[in-house]
């Protein structure tokens, strides 16, 4: 009885791997765009997250709580503590995007950080955080200086 050879010719492999090849380099720019689009979701997430916490701990806790926001370096803290922020102390944001901070110069920290304040009362100091992709697109988030409350609109 006379086997079939087992296995695959060198020709079937190269078809493979220029197949692969192909698909992989179809799909790269679309996965960096996606990457992106990732990124900046989850730091329009973080920092909606950020001011919600805030406002919420300071209702419970009778303290003024901060978001201090960094935007040369795209980062940002929560902290009871004005001017008690180690550097351990931010979360990090995505490189690639753009924020701009507009905030109430007599609750910011100073060294050219922008900081938006929650108060026991419900209400805040007020400001606005604009985040743009490279792309050019992005989103504004407005805390209300009267109730505290977060707004989010596109650009």
């Amino acid at each position: 009885m006379n086997l079939p050879p087992r296995g695959f010719t060198l020709l079937e492999l190269m078809v493979v791997v220029a197949v692969i090849s192909a698909l992989l380099l179809i799909s790269g720019p679309s996965m960096n765009r996606f990457m992106q689009t990732m990124e900046y979701r989850d730091t329009v997430r973080q920092l909606v997250s950020a001011n919600q916490k805030a406002r919420r701990t300071a209702r419970a806790t009778g303290d003024a709580v901060d978001v201090v926001i960094d935007a040369r370096q795209n980062r940002f803290a929560v902290t009871s503590e004005a001017g008690g922020l180690g550097g351990g102390d931010y979360t990090v944001l995505a490189e690639a995007l753009e924020i701009e901070v507009v905030f109430a110069e007599e609750v910011s920290p100073g060294n050219g950080l922008g900081a938006i304040r929650y108060y026991p009362e419900g209400g805040a100091s007020g400001g606005e955080v604009v985040i743009q992709r490279p792309t050019g697109g992005g989103v504004k988030l407005t805390v209300d200086w009267l109730i505290g409350d977060v707004r989010q609109e596109p650009l």
